[in-house]
């Protein structure tokens, strides 16, 4: 498994590098699996929507995407320190003692949507590799933590 990741430069819209980028790091086989798929399938559709160059391609992605949340939200997994949430920053801690969002500078998904934004006027270099560095913090463990959390799951069923 190899790690990828894409973090768009300020100043213009990364949407179009964005969608070459996933579809070329994606690959055409396999599960993709996302943590909230009503979420996930309507930025896909979105991108689809805007690049219809790129529909078919994207298209062909949805069927793969597997959502991690099913067994959380479902309750078919709980534990008490999830504190009836079935979002990643509540199960990560319950499932993986240790690894946890609370120590990032950004540990949820609104403050991220909120540096990338601020991204876009930032002028004081430091700054601006300190968000993006930051931000790449943040998703990097929104990746391991659906590794970790898929193998452990993994070991209760196994």
């Amino acid at each position: 498994m190899k790690h990828s990741e894409y973090l768009a430069d300020a100043g213009s819209d990364p949407r179009s590098d964005f969608v070459k980028k996933l579809l070329s790091d994606i690959g055409k086989n396999g599960d993709i699996l996302v943590y909230n798929r009503a979420f996930e399938l309507a930025r896909i559709k979105e991108l689809a929507s805007t690049f219809p160059e790129y529909e078919g391609k994207i298209n062909m992605l949805i069927p793969r995407m597997k959502d991690l949340m099913i067994p959380f939200r479902r309750r078919y997994f709980y534990k008490p320190e999830m504190k009836g949430s079935a979002s990643l920053k509540a199960v990560l801690p319950a499932l993986v003692p240790g690894l946890s969002y609370k120590d990032l500078p950004i540990g949820d998904g609104f403050t991220a949507m909120k540096f990338f934004e601020n991204l876009q006027y930032e002028t004081d270099e430091k700054r601006l590799n300190e968000i993006r560095n930051n931000l790449l913090e943040y998703c990097k463990l929104d990746t391991l933590a659906m590794v970790e959390i898929v193998s452990r799951l993994d070991k209760l069923v196994s």
